[in-house]
């Protein structure tokens, strides 16, 4: 292996860790707003590790979906949809993250009712980066074995 080939795939690897933090940053900070909304199953480790593994996955899959010309030499992808799902996913997961810490840091009084829409649009976006992703990568193998 070329010296070369070893730094892209080295940058490649700092780049996957690099989105996965900035993933478990996003979902800490949602964790904490819905430990706010007083719900039990909420306020646990479990659940704050649970949202930390998901944000990263998300952040992994859906910020680096195959693209288009890759996939357009086969017939299993016709439709560019798949990387809108990803980045509308990344602008959820992100925008949501991003209120989550705002009203953490700040001290923003908010209803319990407006943390659960916070973790739910998170929820939504990290789903959206995740099926995106794992579609996109799905589709790209099918094309090369097929």
């Amino acid at each position: 292996m070329s010296g070369g080939v070893l730094m892209l795939r080295l940058a490649h690897v700092v780049a996957r860790l690099g989105l996965a933090m900035t993933g478990a940053v996003g979902a800490t900070f949602v964790a904490a707003l819905l430990m706010r909304a007083e719900l039990p199953w909420f306020d646990t480790v479990e659940f704050t590790v649970l949202l930390i593994v998901l944000g990263m996955i998300g952040a992994c899959l859906g910020t680096d979906i195959p693209r288009w010309p890759q996939l357009q030499a086969g017939p299993a992808h016709r439709s560019p949809a798949i990387g809108l799902a990803g980045a509308t996913g990344t602008f959820l997961a992100a925008g949501a993250g991003l209120l989550a810490l705002y009203a953490f840091v700040f001290d923003e009084t908010s209803d319990p009712a407006g943390n659960l829409l916070f973790g739910a649009t998170w929820m939504l976006g990290v789903s959206m980066q995740i099926g995106a992703g794992l579609i996109g990568r799905r589709r790209i193998a099918q094309v090369k074995d097929g």
